[in-house]
Parts: C-alpha cells; structure tokens; sequence
C-alpha cells in the first residue's frame, strides 16, 4: 500500500465527526469510556465501537488500569492535527459554501477544485 493510500485511510478513520470528538476529547489528556461518553452525550456501544477503529488505525492507545481502560492519542502530534484543521475550517471556510465534501466522486473533485480556487 503507497503513503497515499495510508494517508487516505488514516484521514478517513478520523473524519468521522464522532471520532473527531473523542480525539479532540483526548487532546486534553487520557480518558476512560466512561468519561468520553459522558462528556459526548453517545451511547457506550458507540463510543466503544470508534475506539476500536482508532486503535485498529494506531491513532490511539489503550492502558488497562483495572478495572478501567483508558485511552489517548497515539501521539501528540494528532493534537496539534485535530487543532490546526479545526482553525483551518473556520479561518479559510474550506467546502462550507455549499456543504459538499463527501466521498463522492464529483464532490470530492468540486471541494478539491474550491480548495485550489481559494489558495
């Protein structure tokens, strides 16, 4: 697999908006279910099942402190990944004006050439 297919793959494991929050969640710092769950009003089930496609992905860790597991970033630099595309949605508006980043062919290629236009 090229660097573009993982790169491709890693940006759609986190572009998932709920995945979004519990990385932004565990910029802060470690959190067990639990807590990620009660700070992001989602079903246990669901949670659970993000975290285990973020770490199938190595983008986050698990430590058992019994009888509680606890997750974190893989590395900080996810942190500054998760902050600096969260500063770049508000500040450049990236495929805002219409609302249509999403897998599809002909999306994908209008965001793309909005993303060129705005350069």
């Amino acid at each position: 697999m090229s660097i573009q297919d993982e790169q491709a793959r890693f940006l759609r494991c986190i572009g998932e908006p709920t995945r979004l929050q519990i990385l932004k969640l565990l910029a802060g710092g470690e959190k067990c279910v639990g807590e990620i769950v009660e700070a992001l009003h989602r079903e246990q089930s669901l949670v659970s099942h993000h975290l285990r496609a973020l770490k199938a992905c190595n983008i986050v860790v698990a430590r058992q402190e019994a009888p509680k597991i606890y997750y974190g970033l893989a590395d900080p630099r996810l942190a500054e990944l998760i902050a600096t595309s969260e500063s770049l949605m508000k500040e450049l508006l990236l495929c805002q004006s219409k609302g249509v980043c999403y897998e599809e062919r002909e999306n994908q290629e209008y965001c793309e050439s909005q993303i060129l236009t705005n350069s």
